[in-house]
């Protein structure tokens, strides 16, 4: 399930941010939270995952791992800067491909 939500932040620039939920059996397990912070690292821009209450830092292999999201749960994926666009569509289409794929 992909939901496409646009939302201003504080510095009135356009954040970027979608809903996607989690199809990898096994939830973001640590290969799964390594693969994401490899994506987050390409990136110039803020790449931030939320489920639930919880907030974490793509850029963190603990912080995500923290999110403890289990399969069919829905993750936020925020990303905000110069490269945000390229960064959200690499973390969405990671998210959407179940984490299987190779990073």
């Amino acid at each position: 399930m992909l939901a496409a939500v646009r939302q201003v932040s504080d510095r009135n620039r356009i954040m970027q941010t979608r809903i996607v939920e989690i199809t990898n059996r096994h939830g973001l397990h640590a290969r799964a939270c390594a693969k994401i912070v490899h994506v987050a690292s390409r990136f110039r821009c803020n790449v931030a995952l939320v489920s639930g209450v919880r907030r974490a830092s793509a850029h963190s292999i603990v912080a995500v791992m923290l999110l403890a999201a289990a399969v069919g749960s829905n993750v936020r994926v925020e990303t905000d800067g110069p490269d945000e666009l390229a960064a959200m569509t690499a973390i969405v289409s990671l998210l959407s491909d179940g984490l299987d794929n190779p990073a």
